[in-house]
């Protein structure tokens, strides 16, 4: 049977420190993965909207609404 050299304590440790690694970077990740879905929607929203006439969130063309006194 072989057995590595190395000391399996260390071994051991090793991974620890790996796994320790990997836990600390795994929520930068996730954070620049959310990010970039934020992004990539906005840009397939954008996209979408100048398909169906390209004039942004608002319609310039239309007036905007007059203060009325109905209250009053």
């Amino acid at each position: 049977m072989l057995l590595p050299r190395c000391n399996p304590l260390r071994m051991a440790g090793s991974a620890a420190a790996g796994m320790a690694v990997l836990a600390g970077i795994g929520p930068f990740l996730a954070g620049i993965g959310v990010g970039a879905g934020i992004v990539g929607a906005s840009l397939l929203a954008r996209r979408a909207m100048d398909r169906r006439g390209g004039r942004g969130w608002k319609d310039a063309d239309e007036a905007p609404l007059e203060p009325t006194n109905e209250l009053t």
